[in-house]
């Protein structure tokens, strides 16, 4: 069991304020003193001191070199000179405050306080995590402020995480919301764990015997019976689903959470996702929100004597407030207050949690809890093939996460896909590309299209009616499509051509070498520069409704193993200069009448 507040016997209290290791003068007039230290926020500290001179014009305290913005501060309270740190940090500002009624001036400066994990929220960050678990990547930012960390470790290593125009300290809270994880910011030092459930209380209070006042709630609207997120696997054609464990919590109260939950409607809390989150991320989120209704059960909070034993992610044991109050508390939020030389301090306990905004994704936050990305951006092509998980993606730049980097891997959208057949075009490495991202979620790009521009402009000049449509390949292999004189041209950058002529009627074959074939209203016509060869496997058989006529300024040659010339009326052979009928064996001459010579 933990002792209370009242365990020593309240004396005098007693307070140390440190500005780079050194006490302030004993003689500046500290009126007030407040510290705030919560889950998931930045600690941090005011002092309020009697500053001004009205008939000298100056502000002593305000103007000395003790408090000015940056410098190291800590905060000590206690009593009868036996303190402890309440508060470590550096002064972030000053503001004064100066009041004249009834001939008397009034005048204050006031002097806030951060922890030095503030800094972490000052501006937005984009950038893409490659192959990172969250753990790591928490790790990594945490680093660069040059503060202490205590880390949960995460298991699942994503691809891809973006943290897209978000500030560090708001990337490392929802980092951590998804994977059940609280951050705990004190003295320069953030602990980021799973809420403890169990343990030694530092505090035990009991109603009529150590506290100043009480208030707490017993909430059944965020008791969840269950919670399930989901999304479309492009790579099984299925729904993935991630299901949440029932969560252990602390021991306060007799009524369970199971009870108010059923009290509710027994509430499933079902989030679809559009993106295409794997289903250890979404088993992990699941179990958070499980986890948080579950500490959302009481809220509340406790005033009594200063101590300083309280903090943020330890426990207090409640006593004298009845069966559905009593037991072990989860501390939230810790206020001091210092204020007419009495110090009162106030825990918060319990997490917040609703059910509606886990469900519905604020404009600057994605369902994954990243923050999200709506609307299209521009898209710079560094590969098209070796996609690592199969999926025939596009590697793209988003030049609004990281100019070039390691990109991120993109599905193209096309006019007709499906299994082996479809409309199949790439686009070329370098191009600029046009993306939207699926739920918004930056991780999950698709392109939607290309983009043509002044560096990089179409194959045809647009003109105002607009008659002209084609498809030209990167080595000039060209689909042209004239709208005004429907014509239809096929062409390739070796002088290989195809045209399709409504207007003229025609279909025309053309060949690097000049050869042609022209079919029009008057009929069909083959031409060539060389030589036209006719070769079947099968038969040959030339047939037509008028006349046939083979004439050569050459020789003309037929060969077969037998020949046959049949006309139905009159056939002749004639020779201008000579001619000779002649074989290796008999000749036969028939007729009605054989006229020789």
């Amino acid at each position: 069991m933990g002792e209370s507040p009242l365990s020593n016997k309240i004396t005098r209290v007693s307070f140390s304020i440190l500005v780079d290791g050194a006490e302030i003068n004993e003689e500046y007039g500290v009126e007030r003193l407040i510290i705030e230290k919560e889950i998931g926020k930045v600690s941090k500290a005011k002092i309020v001191f009697v500053d001004g001179d009205p008939s000298e014009n100056t502000f002593p305290i305000s103007e000395s070199a003790d408090l000015i913005p940056g410098k190291a501060i800590k905060i000590k309270l206690g009593y009868e000179s036996t303190e402890e740190d309440v508060f470590e940090g550096v002064i972030t500002s000053q503001t004064l405050k100066a009041i004249n009624y009834a001939h008397k001036s009034v005048s204050q400066l006031i002097v806030t306080c951060h922890d030095k994990a503030y800094k972490m929220g000052i501006v937005p960050q984009t950038i893409n995590y490659k192959d990172k678990k969250d753990s790591e990547v928490i790790s990594s930012i945490i680093s660069t402020y040059g503060l202490t960390k205590a880390i949960g470790a995460t298991t699942f290593k994503h691809p891809n995480l973006v943290q897209y125009n978000a500030s560090d300290w708001d990337f490392v809270l929802d980092r951590a919301k998804a994977n059940g994880l609280v951050v705990i910011c004190d003295a320069g030092k953030l602990d980021i764990k799973a809420p403890v459930v169990s343990g030694t209380a530092v505090l035990d209070l009991d109603y009529g015997s150590n506290i100043i006042s009480f208030n707490a709630e017993l909430n059944s609207k965020s008791q969840l019976s269950g919670a399930t997120y989901q999304s479309w696997a492009s790579a099984t054609q299925k729904l993935a689903k991630g299901v949440g464990a029932e969560a252990t919590v602390t021991t306060q109260s007799n009524i369970t959470a199971a009870s108010l939950s059923e009290n509710s409607g027994d509430p499933e809390l079902l989030l679809s996702l559009s993106a295409p989150e794997d289903a250890a991320v979404m088993k992990s989120m699941a179990d958070a929100e499980m986890l948080f209704s579950r500490f959302s059960k009481i809220k509340g909070s406790v005033t009594f004597v200063g101590s300083s034993k309280p903090n943020p992610g330890k426990l207090i044991e409640l006593g004298g407030f009845g069966a559905r109050f009593n037991g072990t508390a989860y501390i939230s939020s810790v206020t001091h207050e210092l204020k007419s030389g009495f110090w009162k301090t106030t825990v918060g306990f319990g997490l917040d949690y609703d059910p509606m905004s886990a469900a519905v994704a604020r404009k600057d936050k994605a369902l994954s809890k990243l923050q999200a990305l709506p609307g299209l951006h521009i898209g710079k092509v560094k590969k098209i093939d070796s996609d690592p998980d199969g999926e025939f993606r596009v590697l793209v730049d988003v030049p609004v996460i990281k100019e070039t980097g390691d990109g991120v891997w993109a599905r193209l959208t096309s006019p007709y896909s499906s299994k082996d057949i479809g409309f199949y075009f790439y686009p070329e490495v370098g191009d600029e590309v046009l993306l939207g991202f699926l739920g918004n979620d930056p991780r999950f790009a698709v392109i939607v299209g290309s983009l043509y521009s002044k560096k990089n402009p179409p194959a045809n000049t647009p003109e105002k009616k607009n008659e002209i449509k084609s498809i030209v390949t990167k080595t000039k292999m060209k689909i042209n499509f004239d709208e005004k004189d429907k014509i239809i041209t096929i062409e390739t950058p070796g002088g290989q051509k195809v045209t399709l002529d409504d207007k003229a009627k025609s279909l025309k074959l053309v060949d690097q070498n000049k050869n042609t074939v022209s079919l029009n209203d008057k009929g069909v016509t083959i031409e060539s520069g060389k030589d036209i060869v006719l070769k079947a496997k099968g038969k040959i058989t030339v047939s037509s409704v008028g006349n046939t006529t083979i004439d050569s300024k050459a020789d003309v040659s037929l060969a077969g193993n037998n020949v046959k010339s049949k006309a139905k009326i009159a056939f002749k052979a004639e020779g201008a200069a000579s001619a000779e009928l002649k074989a290796s064996g008999n000749v036969v001459v028939k007729g009605s009448m054989v006229n020789i010579n």
